[in-house]
């Protein structure tokens, strides 16, 4: 009965789209306005993946970008190579996180070995799953009825634990494919040819990520691939690092997911492109305040923040003139996804947004927030899990207006330098009167990979009766709060008056988000305060915003 009210729904909707005025006051449309959904991470049925698709051509969204392998399981039968399913769509845990927390950590002594041996199963002993060609071709066409194409992703060289572990002989090391002989290319046409015959979509992507060991080989790496590629008649896609400044590569398609910046100088070295920047795009993010809210890899990416995705440096008019400019799409990498409910609930109403952009839609953002309430309403009504966007909460509070305190412009001394990456606004952050929103990619957060070792100048000796400092924990990206915060209170002569700690709370320990302020009372006249913040033995991240001294 779902399925019957979802269908009607559905059909109801497509037609009030047709006739609204706003579908067709529409200015240049992408030809690419897309959604990646991550098998790999969790293996998701059929039935669930043509409900995506059925929300996404009623929306204007025209393209599913399926990444089907990656170290978490292979999700596609290959005839030739039965053990890329056999083995490899299986592991040992259910869910990615506890697959992934098996693995031993890193150490000093370890650092640059093959220190994560992924663990895998077979179909009767193992978690996961794979689509078989016959069922592959059946998505395909169900999807070209409804006016969208499936791009299939095949990782290479990086991402390929699975792969590995099903050919050793294909691998340079346990999670990628060794670029250097001959085999490993016989290997990849045979898998690509077979791939090329289920997909009609005149595009293959095949990765090209983040590859760690390698980096040199690369660029002619993916020169034999794209030779490959093209002699199956289609257009190769590569995620951004596929990038080099040799223009003779540029039919290589870019899937620009860092810095939104690299477009330009893909546009300018003649590369069509894909524009998904991560801080925009990414739908493996909190959409709203992170407590309460299904676990996410980390970010904060509400609907408002995602339809502010910049795309000034793409869409100048030469790259619109030219084509230069493909398209634009979310992508949900889903290892915090392990269920279809939670899938859902990820994308829609987000994914609306890509669609507006990609569309070249005019309407205010008011006017199409009010919108997007509606239809996230009217998914629900019909058992789409898509998030209550008339009930969002917002942005943390007590990033929305300046803190006023004692310690307000004053000198920080950095004994324990922060990340060049999370700088923040330098020097003059911690005392800016500027706190961090729920995102740690915000410039307010400035991120340590170290302890925490700083001294506050405070001009002059002052009355304090406390120091509060709010740190920032999101376990996916390994950002943890500190074991214990100190603040020693110094006179002009540096001499010590008082010092006082703070130990972070036991049940915070394992929180996925957490934002805590550690708080040190104690009525002091001081001239300084030496402040250090220690990690725990899971070592990562310390993220700090304001010292706020009264």
């Amino acid at each position: 009965m779902k399925k019957l009210i979802l269908s009607i729904f559905l059909v109801a909707m497509a037609m009030v789209s047709c006739n609204n005025k706003s579908f067709q006051e529409e200015t240049r449309q992408m030809e690419w306005r897309g959604v990646m959904i991550d098998v790999s991470r969790h293996f998701y049925p059929m039935d669930v993946l043509k409900r995506q698709i059925d929300l996404m051509g009623n929306y204007g969204l025209n393209t599913l970008h399926l990444h089907l392998t990656d170290a978490a399981g292979w999700r596609l039968e290959i005839k030739k190579y039965p053990r890329l399913t056999d083995l490899g769509a299986w592991r040992t845990h259910q869910t990615w996180k506890e697959w992934w927390a098996q693995r031993p950590c890193a150490t000093e002594e370890t650092k640059g070995n093959e220190w994560f041996t992924p663990a895998f199963s077979d179909a009767q002993n193992g978690f996961g799953g794979f689509y078989t060609q016959d069922e592959m071709r059946e998505l395909v066409s169900y999807a070209q009825e409804r006016g969208i194409t499936i791009v299939p992703e095949i990782e290479f060289p990086a991402h390929s634990e699975e792969v590995v572990a099903a050919y050793p002989w294909v691998g340079y090391n346990h999670a990628e494919m060794d670029m250097t002989k001959d085999s490993t290319y016989m290997f990849m046409a045979d898998v690509l040819a077979e791939v090329a015959e289920i997909f009609p979509a005149p595009y293959i992507h095949v990765g090209g990520d983040e590859s760690a060991t390698q980096k040199g080989l690369q660029p002619e790496a993916m020169r034999r691939i794209q030779k490959i590629v093209e002699g199956l008649g289609k257009r190769m896609i590569v995620w951004d690092e596929g990038l080099t400044d040799n223009p003779a590569d540029s039919a290589q398609i870019i899937m620009v997911w860092r810095n939104p910046d690299t477009a330009t100088e893909a546009i300018r070295l003649g590369h069509a492109v894909i524009m998904c920047p991560s801080n925009w795009c990414y739908l493996d993010s909190y959409q709203d305040r992170p407590q309460g809210q299904p676990e996410a890899m980390g970010g904060y990416r509400p609907l408002s923040h995602i339809y502010n995705v910049p795309l000034d440096s793409a869409l100048c008019a030469e790259a619109t003139s030219t084509g230069h400019l493909l398209g634009i799409q979310a992508c949900i990498f889903t290892e915090y996804v392990p269920t279809p409910e939670i899938l859902e609930y990820q994308i829609w109403p987000r994914a609306l947004a890509i669609a507006e952009r990609g569309l070249g839609r005019t309407r205010s953002y008011e006017e199409f927030h009010k919108w997007a309430i509606s239809v996230a309403d009217s998914m629900r009504a019909v058992g789409v899990n898509a998030f209550d966007l008339g009930n969002e909460y917002g942005e943390r509070h007590e990033s929305l207006q300046s803190v006023e305190h004692v310690g307000l412009g004053t000198k920080v001394t950095y004994n324990n330098p922060y990340n060049s990456y999370y700088k923040a606004g330098g020097d003059s952050t911690l005392t800016d009167g500027i706190c961090g929103t729920w995102n740690n990619n915000d410039q307010r957060w400035q991120g340590f990979i170290r302890d925490i070792d700083i001294v506050v100048d405070l001009g002059e000796e002052k009355e304090v009766s406390s120091v509060e400092l709010s740190f920032l924990q999101i376990l996916g990206p390994e950002i943890y709060l500190p074991a214990t915060v100190n603040v020693s209170f110094l006179r002009e002569d540096n001499s010590n008056i008082a010092s006082s700690e703070c130990k972070m709370p036991v049940d915070l320990y394992e929180a996925p988000f957490a934002v805590q302020p550690y708080k040190i009372e104690s009525v002091q006249k001081a001239r300084y305060l030496h402040i250090t913040a220690q990690r725990t033995p899971r070592r990562g991240w310390l993220f700090l915003d304001e010292v706020v001294v009264r």
